[in-house]
């Protein structure tokens, strides 16, 4: 395929599952009960992902030694970016706001460089990790949202950042694409590069704060529906 319609397509998924997340929280209530259970089927469908897509896929073109580095590298960036954002922000809700929004333009950064790699591979994994992260941005995209909505932002501008955060997907896509054709072994970076972000985003955020937001079931029921899911597209 052509990379500039490789490049299109992930700035196509990585702003409007944001965007779409943003639009939403101008119309769901913040209850806390569905945000947990969002969050929660959010990081289940994005462990399917890791654990049956990304990690196997790099394994197989790389070998286990660059996919641990690929894993610890994407870990190292995601801990940097939140340990310089807990000493410049104090504002509880902005820095909720913030950090969920930068995690999430991290993030969709090296998640732009797994989905332009994956369609180099030999698998069907480009369209399944594109509908994954489409999705997963949506959840995403909201939790950023509300907190902007109790500041009383404006509708505009709360599409406009969520909107923002979904930018880095095509720039990913488009540097993935291009640096995958000289390697397999960068494609492999890439890949367990994105599976390490979002693994370590995963536990230590998704996750536990869904089990914050809520603490029934519904963060649970989330992530258990998220994982089925994820084998019902992959089985279909």
């Amino acid at each position: 395929m052509d990379i500039w319609i490789i490049t299109l397509y992930g700035f196509t998924v990585g702003m409007i599952g944001t965007g779409l997340g943003g639009l939403a929280s101008l119309f769901v209530k913040s209850n806390n009960k569905i945000l947990s259970f969002l969050l929660g089927l959010t990081g289940g469908f994005m462990m399917f992902i890791v654990t049956f897509h990304l990690l196997p896929e790099s394994f197989l073109l790389g070998g286990i030694y660059i996919t641990l580095l690929g894993i610890l590298l994407g870990i190292l960036l995601v801990i940097i970016a939140e340990h310089k954002l807990d000493k410049t922000v104090h504002n509880p809700l902005s820095k909720s706001s913030l950090l969920l929004g930068i995690s999430i333009a991290v993030h969709n950064f090296p998640e732009g460089l797994a989905l332009g790699s994956s369609f180099l591979t030999m698998s069907n994994l480009g369209p399944t990790l594109s509908l994954a992260m489409l999705l997963h941005n949506i959840p995403e995209g909201l939790s950023m949202s509300i907190p902007l909505r109790i500041n009383k932002l404006s509708p505009l501008k709360i599409l406009f950042y969520s909107t923002l955060a979904g930018i880095p997907t095509g720039i990913g896509t488009f540097l993935g694409f291009y640096m995958g054709t000289f390697s397999h072994i960068i494609i492999a970076l890439c890949l367990a590069f994105a599976g390490g972000t979002m693994l370590y985003i995963i536990c230590d955020e998704i996750i536990p704060n869904a089990k914050n937001l809520h603490k029934g079931r519904s963060s649970s029921i989330g992530v258990v529906l998220g994982f089925v899911v994820g084998i019902i597209l992959y089985f279909k």
